[in-house]
């Protein structure tokens, strides 16, 4: 989880018995987008991020990775950590395969490669 990302949504995604690092966790507070990215390549990680940054990663590494991106105004911890629940499974169907899914209160959206 990027270090943006509150503390509510840890807490939901392991109440639902997902495993969940965060930046502090790893020591990795106030790193580079691209090294979170690069982190999570080698971990095989999903990135949980309200950064839109993650949105304009360098193409090559872009193509690799695997993120969420919450995209809510005003940011609500408790909306975004239902609306991260409520379309988790989907999520993680579509990530199988490398990209980045914004999700907002409307659904799901995959950024064009």
């Amino acid at each position: 989880m990027d270090e943006n990302v509150p503390r509510i949504i840890k807490n939901s995604l392991q109440n639902e018995n997902y495993e969940v690092l965060t930046l502090d966790q790893l020591d990795m507070r106030g790193v580079s987008n691209g090294d979170v990215a690069e982190y999570s390549l080698q971990i095989g990680a999903i990135i949980i991020t309200f950064d839109s940054d993650f949105l304009k990663l360098k193409k090559e590494l872009e193509k690799k990775i695997k993120a969420i991106y919450i995209k809510l105004h005003p940011r609500d911890p408790k909306i975004a950590s239902q609306i991260l629940i409520k379309h988790l499974n989907s999520c993680l169907t579509i990530l199988k395969e490398p990209g980045v899914i914004i999700l907002t209160e409307e659904g799901i959206s995959i950024k064009n490669k």
